[in-house]
């Protein structure tokens, strides 16, 4: 992977940059945005519209569900890590929505590929040593939980007991912010929309065929699928074959939007484990409203913003609301269904 230092321009604001000096301090001009760079939609009363918005590593074998606080994030990324097991990145707009979340895993660069456009403040606990080798390339300041511990995140004793010390550290918003505090990090700063909404008083719909079904496989290991809810508009997300809860909100997934982009996966020569994902460019779908359209996709350099396109190649008008962003490799590419029929997720007793 090459990766250079640009200049950082966000929707021709002010500028910064996405190397050092995006941390350096907060008492650069900043551009008060019109809408939630996240979502698409207005912010809420009294939020702070010129923050940079928050970024966690979630845990996500079998054993780690049901997680916490994926309910209240804006977008969530999901891709394989290593040996067919996926990791979730949860990111949000606003830090005070950050009650808990976690569990909370280690750094990867496909992922750090995603934030760096986003600008968001990074939080795990540990890195493989390729996301090392990025963060320190950007200079990018972190809340590393191998660093700050106890002073950034929390164990859970019965779940260290019950399921291992890996599955049982989280965070919440004050300790993020006491990890921010204690590693200078700058909270505000510009930063890409993360996709080209439609005006928040719009719907666009789909022209494409019907999709109130989609699942698929990111391994023999990890399966999906998303099941759209008339009534209420969005996607319901299921994992390993019964619906993915939030713990503590006890409520289902749901999104706005659903992304679906193939990429080359290999392996990190360097150590023969962990997955290495080409997000150079490629194709994929988008779901909305319970229809679909096949779409392209470029990325470029992991500093710059993943960029969507319709078949006519435009740039891909996308509709507000949360999404989930979900990178599958190309091999599994037929693993991908789409139908027309309804899905219930069947309640079974997971297998840890």
């Amino acid at each position: 992977m090459v990766m250079s230092v640009s200049v950082f321009t966000a929707c021709s604001s002010t500028e910064g940059q996405q190397g050092g000096s995006q941390q350096e301090g907060t008492d650069a001009v900043i551009k008060q945005k019109e809408y939630n760079y996240l979502t698409g939609m207005p912010f809420a009363d009294g939020a702070d519209k010129t923050a940079r918005p928050v970024a966690v590593m979630i845990n996500n074998r079998k054993i780690a569900h049901p997680q916490s606080g994926l309910e209240n994030a804006d977008i969530v990324y999901e891709a394989v890590t290593e040996g067919g097991i996926t990791r979730l990145m949860a990111v949000y707009s606003d830090i005070n929505k950050i009650e808990k979340v976690g569990p909370v895993r280690s750094a990867r660069d496909a992922f750090i590929e995603m934030l760096l456009p986003l600008n968001a403040i990074y939080v795990h606990i540990g890195t493989s040593i390729s996301a090392e080798r990025m963060l320190n390339f950007y200079s990018y300041k972190d809340i590393d939980g191998i660093y700050l511990g106890s002073l950034a995140f929390e164990q859970n004793p019965e779940l260290a007991k019950t399921k291992g010390a890996e599955h049982s550290w989280f965070t919440n918003k004050e300790l993020i912010k006491a990890g921010i505090e204690k590693n200078g990090i700058a909270t505000k700063n510009n930063f890409y929309p993360a996709f080209d909404f439609v005006d928040y008083n719009d719907t666009r719909v789909l022209e494409g065929e019907s999709a109130n079904t989609v699942s698929f496989a990111y391994s023999s290991y990890a399966d999906v699928s998303f099941a759209f809810d008339a009534s209420a508009g969005k996607y319901m997300k299921n994992a390993f074959g019964v619906p993915h809860m939030d713990a503590d909100a006890n409520t289902q997934l749901a999104f706005d939007n659903v992304f679906v982009i193939l990429a080359d996966v290999g392996v990190q020569e360097e150590n023969g484990v962990l997955a290495d994902i080409d997000l150079s460019e490629g194709s994929g779908y988008y779901f909305h409203g319970g229809k679909y359209e096949e779409i392209t996709w470029k990325k470029g350099q992991p500093e710059e913003p993943l960029l969507m396109y319709n078949a006519d190649g435009d740039i891909l008008k996308v509709n507000t609301g949360k999404s989930y962003v979900g990178i599958l490799d190309t091999k599994q590419a037929d693993s991908l269904v789409i139908t027309e029929e309804v899905y219930t997720a069947v309640s079974v007793e997971r297998v840890q």
